[in-house]
């Protein structure tokens, strides 16, 4: 719960934080650059006849949704939810590799404890004080080469992807606006903060083709770590969805 506070203390002069030349924890700094070099390996290892193709053709495109758990610090401020979507569209190279491009949001609630925690440790925040519940959206667009391959069992396919990309954090919170309900109808933001960084990600699922048709249904996971001013965001997305 202390991390949600300090993500509003830094918001409130983001050039000073950036400016006190803070560097990555160790740990965060050797995902990084391990889920780099994974990208990396994965796109060398491909063909030299595949990296020189004169043309490109879009070959899959992927829609879906589903449930996010936050883990780490972020796990103690934010509930589990539903509100997770996904979008990406790439192309096929040979010998089951691929090279993609995903969007993803997410969408999670604060946790009761969390805000009233907030408003206690911030008594001089008036839009804080107003508050009534909180929510954090995420933002991401990553680059991911993939790996595909045929599993036991007609039309089934396996795969593995990591990747890094852009990555954005806001905090808006809800409450009773002090101008009244003509200015500010329903329940207006009257607080926020949010950042943006890099990010890191990986995962793996499969896909299921119900017919000859082109059309699949796929099952993943993913793990998407932020950097930088998001270290402390760790997301694991659970999504289904169409790929075609």
């Amino acid at each position: 719960m202390s991390n949600l506070i300090r993500y509003f203390q830094a918001t409130a002069a983001p050039t000073d934080r950036i400016g006190r030349g803070k560097y990555l924890p160790a740990g965060i700094g050797r995902t990084a650059v391990c889920a780099v070099q994974l990208s990396l390996a994965i796109f060398l290892t491909l063909p030299a006849t595949c990296q020189t193709q004169p043309e490109v053709e879009w070959k899959i495109f992927n829609a879906g949704g589903g449930w996010t758990k936050p883990v780490g610090t972020e796990g103690k401020n934010l509930d589990a939810g539903w509100k997770n979507l996904q979008a990406g569209a790439g192309f096929q190279m040979k010998g089951g590799f691929f090279l993609n491009f995903n969007f993803l949001f997410d969408e999670l609630d604060v946790k009761a404890a969390a805000l009233q925690q907030a408003r206690t440790l911030n008594p001089t925040n008036v839009e804080l004080l107003q508050a009534t519940s909180g929510k954090a959206k995420y933002y991401a667009v990553t680059f991911e080469p993939m790996y595909r391959a045929p599993l036991p069992g007609e039309r089934v396919n396996g795969y593995v992807f990591a990747g890094f990309g852009w990555f954005r954090r806001n905090l808006e919170f809800t409450g009773n606006g002090g101008q009244g309900a003509l200015l500010q109808p329903g329940s207006p933001t009257v607080f926020g903060s949010g950042g943006n960084s890099g990010a890191v990600d990986a995962g793996g699922g499969i896909d299921f083709k119900p017919s000859a048709a082109r059309l699949k249904l796929y099952l993943e996971a993913r793990v998407v770590h932020g950097l930088a001013i998001n270290h402390e965001t760790t997301l694991v997305p659970v999504s289904i969805g169409i790929r075609w």
